[in-house]
């Protein structure tokens, strides 16, 4: 499952579940308007009388996932990505790369540094000998001079699928 997939998934989950959280309390409210819906011992802490450690628990275990939906959010929008993309050099490293099968996925993105990163993701079936041979080659020059980088130093990382 491609990362874009997982994070709409779970976007779509967390929105279901909400809508469907208001929507019973709004039900609820509706059908019984003199009743409360949490009780008042919940708040003043007789429920959880004898277990000194459930509040610091529920506590603890709130904060943690409040943490963990902080970061997705963060990473779903793209905040943890480094560099920009460049189309002019992916154009140019799907040229070099022109002709040879099992290429599935390129990505070029120029770093603050000045560093490009390179991304090819193949399939079990692609020669990597040959790729690796056009990379360096020709590939890498293509893209950093459509980039306008001549002397960028490149990191190429190469994923061969398992499937």
């Amino acid at each position: 499952m491609r990362p874009r997939w997982g994070n709409r998934i779970g976007l779509l989950l967390v929105g279901v579940t909400l809508a469907a959280g208001g929507f019973g309390l709004l039900t609820a409210v509706r059908r019984r308007p003199g009743v409360t819906l949490i009780d008042a011992s919940v708040a003043d802490g007789s429920v959880i009388d004898g277990k000194p450690w459930a509040l610091p628990l529920l506590a603890g275990a709130a904060m943690v996932l409040a943490l963990v939906a902080t970061r997705w959010l963060f990473m779903a929008l793209g905040w943890g990505r480094v560099g920009s993309r460049t189309g002019a050099g992916i154009a140019m490293l799907g040229v070099a790369l022109k002709g040879i099968d099992g290429i599935g996925r390129i990505s070029v993105r120029l770093l603050r540094d000045g560093r490009l990163r390179v991304t090819v993701s193949l399939r079990r079936s692609a020669d990597l000998r040959q790729v690796i041979r056009r990379l360096d080659e020709s590939a890498v020059s293509r893209v950093r001079r459509a980039v306008g980088r001549g002397d960028a130093l490149a990191v190429v990382r190469l994923h061969v699928r398992r499937r």
